[in-house]
């Protein structure tokens, strides 16, 4: 039930980036390293010695891409596997704030439902959803818990609501959201015009009820944030060493700085922050739907961690091994409060959980920074080591090699490329209950002259039902779910383990020569793990769309950012296998949203008069049989949908009768 945690998320590029040639001479580069616990949300930013905001480097796709910060829904709905509704403006509010604040920055606009009752509502009032590529809320008690976080997935397309730009007339009206104060008192909160947040990016065209501004979701995005794209990244796997890179740019002076890092994880409870002290709010301003299913997201806030650091011609390190505070739960301020005992701080007994979300390496080290000048040796006061005598790398020390000419130069001194990556080809999962969202990748590790950083796949997806816009997205790869790129276990998976039963039990690492040495110099950590050239790795790939043609090429980054050649596959994802679930195929069709009002009433009449008897349950199987196939010709033609609404009518009316108005516990999943 887990190929698609062991493969790869297709997310905007990522890395903070450079021409196809790489770093150049006289660049500083960067390398941040940290060890995420599970489903880390995540910010990198500098400051400068003022303390004044100068660049994102890195911010989690949740974010950045998905639009978790600012969407439709009150700020203090429930949530639950892919929740689609909520604004999660405590994420990330250190690194919001502080951006929004930077010089000539500005907010982001408002999201908010199109035309709901109340952003405490779940279901919908009007006719306002469209098929949604990503998430799916599911009104079934048994997914929608924190424990199910980590065992389920989306059975099939969900229809959200994408929400709208607020405007200065909802403004002037006084649009507010419902908001329960600690002391259970409720009150409306009044909503801005501006966010610190993105609104998401991964929406492609105009659904049919969507609203236009949906179509300017991305540009809006990227005219406040331009470097949005370039910065985001995949939400990291949990417990495994992360390396990213960053070249600082050639207009920063060369002197002091900071790199702050911020980390959330969403529902991390401890004795303070928990359902208990932060309850699903219960009151007339929330629907039965928003009460009943999903669990109370807010756990303990987010925390940072910050590392002073010298910018100029140096090769250094950095480190540091305590959170410098907390963030405001809510994210209605940019402070950051001292770190006290409302914030967990036990690796032993709570692994994972509120300063530990960033886990300490063997020295205690939590965030660790290193600066690698390029062409250190070509400055006018180089280093003494350039240009002395040496045998091997280990004679030149940290950022130096041993050069052919026996002399010592620095690591990204000589200009150097991976060699272009042989045998990359891609297929469709051979499990047809996952074919429609996972692929499986196959190449073969370059020649490289220094480590090999990561690979970049850019993906054009083409859309096969309809014309869409095509936009550049990066693939992260892993192996066996650990990344493969400089700090961390490399895993690949060779030809005899591979695919969704790849683990680290069950495929042993490539270890070091009899030397104890990489021959590539990839294993940069010491560990003995090792990817050589030749090595062949197989990993799944997770795609955000159904049917949909992915053309993608591949590329591999070195230390110093030189990157190969570029070599390209493609893959086309298969139909939904929609016999492996239960859904509500035709009137979901017709009413245009599972949130649709007469769809919950069928749904109780099913659960209690026709699932508790042989003959009820002999006539659900058969719909499910036929139901998808009558779903797909009714979706396409609105004529269908009004006429199937009108024969449906009374069924609603009857069902309504007989049931009361209250969320079946049996509700089957949303589809």
């Amino acid at each position: 039930m887990r190929p698609v945690w062991l493969g790869l998320w297709i997310v905007a590029i990522w890395l903070v980036s450079l021409g196809s040639g790489g770093a150049q001479d006289g660049d500083r580069l960067l390398e941040f390293r940290f060890t995420p616990t599970k489903r880390a949300q995540i910010a990198i930013w500098i400051e400068d010695a003022d303390g004044t905001f100068m660049e994102t480097v890195v911010l989690t796709s949740s974010v950045a891409l998905r639009g978790i910060g600012n969407r439709p829904g009150a700020l203090q709905m429930n949530s639950g596997f892919r929740w689609p509704y909520g604004r999660r403006e405590g994420i990330l509010p250190i690194w919001g704030h502080r951006r929004a604040g930077a010089p000539g920055a500005e907010p982001f606009p408002m999201v908010i439902f199109q035309d709901r009752t109340s952003e405490g509502f779940a279901s919908r009032t009007s006719v306002d959803a469209s098929p949604d590529s990503y998430f799916c809320l599911s009104f079934d008690q048994t997914t929608t818990t924190r424990e199910a976080l980590d065992a389920v997935t989306c059975a099939s397309v969900f229809n959200s609501d994408k929400g709208r730009f607020v405007t200065d007339d909802d403004l002037r009206g006084g649009y507010a959201e419902p908001f329960v104060e600690p002391s259970g008192s409720e009150i409306m909160r009044p909503l801005g015009a501006g966010s610190l947040y993105p609104p998401r990016r991964d929406v492609e065209g105009l659904g049919q009820f969507d609203h236009p501004d949906v179509e300017r979701f991305v540009q809006e995005a990227r005219s406040v944030m331009p470097s949005i794209d370039a910065v985001t990244m995949a939400t990291p796997t949990g417990d495994v060493p992360r390396t990213i890179q960053y070249i600082a740019p050639q207009d920063w002076e060369d002197g002091d700085y900071t790199a702050w890092i911020e980390v959330n994880v969403e529902g991390d409870y401890n004795d303070v922050f928990n359902d208990v002290t932060y309850p699903t709010p219960l009151s007339e301003s929330w629907d039965i739907w928003a009460e009943t299913y999903g669990y109370p997201y807010r756990g303990q806030p987010s925390i940072v961690y910050a590392v002073p650091f010298a910018l100029g011609p140096v090769v250094a390190e950095h480190e540091t091994s305590e959170p410098l505070g907390y963030a405001s739960l809510h994210g209605d301020s940019g402070e950051v409060f001292t770190m006290d005992a409302s914030i967990t701080d036990d690796p032993d007994s709570a692994p994972g959980s509120g300063a530990d979300r960033l886990r300490p390496d063997a020295t205690g080290a939590r965030f660790k920074l290193g600066v690698l000048a390029t062409n250190i040796c070509g400055e006018p006061e180089p280093p003494e080591i350039c240009g002395q005598d040496c045998v091997d790398d280990a004679q030149c020390g940290t950022g130096f090699i041993c050069a052919e000419d026996g002399t010592c130069l620095g690591l990204c001194d000589a200009e150097a490329q991976p060699a272009s990556i042989s045998d990359f080809s891609m297929e469709n999962h051979p499990n047809s209950k996952w074919s429609h969202v996972v692929g499986r990748l196959r190449f073969t590790v370059p020649q490289s002259a220094r480590p090999l950083r990561q690979y970049k796949i850019l993906s054009s997806k083409i859309l096969v039902s309809s014309v869409v816009t095509e936009d550049a997205h990066a693939l992260e790869i892993t192996s066996a779910g650990r990344p493969i790129q400089g700090d961390g276990l490399h895993i690949p998976v060779d030809s005899e383990c591979s695919g969704a039963d790849a683990t680290e039990t069950l495929c042993a690492p490539y270890v070091a020569n009899e030397d104890g040495e990489c021959e590539n110099g990839v294993d940069v950590d010491g560990d003995g793990d090792c990817l050589d050239p030749g090595d062949v790795i197989v990993v799944n790939a997770a795609f955000d769309a159904h049917e949909t043609q992915y053309e993608l090429e591949i590329t591999a980054t070195d230390q110093c950012q030189g990157r190969s050649d570029a070599v390209t596959a493609s893959l086309t994802t298969t139909p939904i296998d929609f016999t492996t679930v239960p859904p509500c195929f035709v009137a979901t069709a017709a009413y245009g949203s599972p949130l649709a009002d007469e769809i919950w009433a069928l749904r109780r009449f099913r659960d209690r008069y026709l699932m508790t008897n042989p003959t009820g349950r002999a006539f659900v199987d058969a719909y499910y049989s036929v139901g998808p196939y009558a779903a797909d010709i009714i979706a396409e033609h609105p004529w269908m949908r009004t006429t199937t609404r009108l024969v449906l009518t009374p069924l609603v009316a009857l069902s309504r009768a007989l049931t009361e108005r209250k969320p079946s516990e049996n509700a089957c999943s949303v589809h």
